[in-house]
């Protein structure tokens, strides 16, 4: 647990989460080097991603592409199968001829073997040649829960398949790049692809590379002591966010440390006061290298990124942003720390360069 909580911690400052005290610095009345040392990250080892894209991921990539653009038709002729999506017409009545209203229909649309009907119904259409009319029995569940009388009662349907959907995946072709793209021939088309999935795979490798050098200074880093106003603050925030988990799940918070967290009352207490202490801890890293390294973020890069979180979050404005979270897109940021975020990712582009800079002299 203790290790889990250590590893969710460096994922949470480092994986983009945008979380710190809004445009504040919460340590400015602080001389962090009193409270933690730094190792000499100029002196860590690091690399430069290395990447590849295959054949197979642009044909994958593009495939991809292609179902995405598919379309569907109606198809009156052929047979059907499981997974198909049919209309149906039928008929039911018990063996002894009675019909039951809901037995009845002009045209239901099933997809088979989705279990939306009773057992034996879907299956008895798999093969059918649409437009035929056909029979089959079938015995209702017991106990049927929409219609208690039918339980265990066995039944005949009249069934004909009116029609069903097909999808149409689209061939790669200047047609499909020209509808779907802004290249106009495949070689072209093929060609973004392979930049586009090269560029995605070294961002994502700079990103795990960056991540490591995060983690190697917070594990370089000793803590003198810690400033017990701040993680006492934080421990309080850890408790009632739990508190509320379980509130909000409809569970009594002991029933909820026992059967979600799997701890009793210490052990919880423990493992939270940990928690906040590694959350201090990382945090005054942060700002204690903003400070060395003289970094800071400006009021016009942090309302980009506001700007950024609002386009990324696809809500349409502001007001649907703050009706579907209940905070307004500053106290969002605000409470999820997105200065501090801000912050960690100017500090570790420019810890990262400079090493790459002294690797290359």
């Amino acid at each position: 647990m203790k290790k889990l909580l250590s590893v969710m911690l460096v994922l949470a400052l480092c994986g983009g989460l945008m979380t710190g005290c809004g445009k504040k610095e919460p340590y400015a009345d602080l001389d962090l080097s009193e409270y933690i040392e730094l190792p000499d990250y100029n002196k860590f080892e690091t690399k430069e991603p290395s990447v590849s894209v295959t054949e197979e991921d642009i044909a994958k990539k593009i495939d991809e592409n292609l179902k995405a653009a598919s379309t569907t038709k109606k198809v009156e002729e052929g047979t059907v199968d499981k997974g198909d999506t049919v209309v149906v017409a039928f008929d039911g009545r018990l063996l002894d001829g009675t019909k039951v209203s809901g037995m009845q229909s002009d045209g239901s649309t099933i997809t088979l073997g989705s279990g939306q009907m009773i057992p034996g119904f879907e299956e008895g259409i798999y093969g059918a040649e649409i437009g035929k009319t056909f029979e089959i029995n079938v015995t209702f569940p017991d106990p049927y829960d929409n219609n208690k009388d039918l339980s265990g009662q066995e039944a005949i349907f009249e069934i004909t398949v009116l029609s069903k959907t097909e999808t149409v995946v689209p061939e790669l072709n200047e047609e499909f790049v020209k509808n779907n793209s802004d290249y106009k021939t495949v070689d072209e088309y093929k060609d973004a692809i392979a930049k586009s999935l090269e560029e995605e795979a070294y961002n994502k490798a700079l990103d795990e590379i960056k991540y490591e050098l995060y983690s190697k200074i917070v594990d370089g880093t000793k803590v003198k002591k810690y400033p017990e106003d701040k993680v006492s603050d934080e421990y309080e925030a850890v408790v009632e966010s739990y508190k509320q988990a379980a509130k909000s799940s409809g569970v009594e918070w002991e029933d909820y440390l026992k059967d979600n967290l799997e701890m009793t009352q210490k052990e919880f207490e423990d493992e939270a006061k940990l928690y906040a202490q590694e959350i201090i801890k990382q945090e005054m890293i942060v700002y204690l290298i903003s400070q060395k390294e003289d970094i800071e973020v400006s009021d016009e890069e942090y309302e980009q990124q506001l700007n950024s979180m609002l386009e990324a979050s696809q809500f349409e404005d502001e007001k649907a942003f703050k009706d579907y979270t209940g905070m307004s897109l500053e106290e969002y940021a605000e409470t999820y720390k997105l200065d501090r975020d801000m912050l960690l990712t100017k500090e570790l582009d420019v810890i990262y360069e400079r090493l790459i800079d002294n690797m290359n002299k």
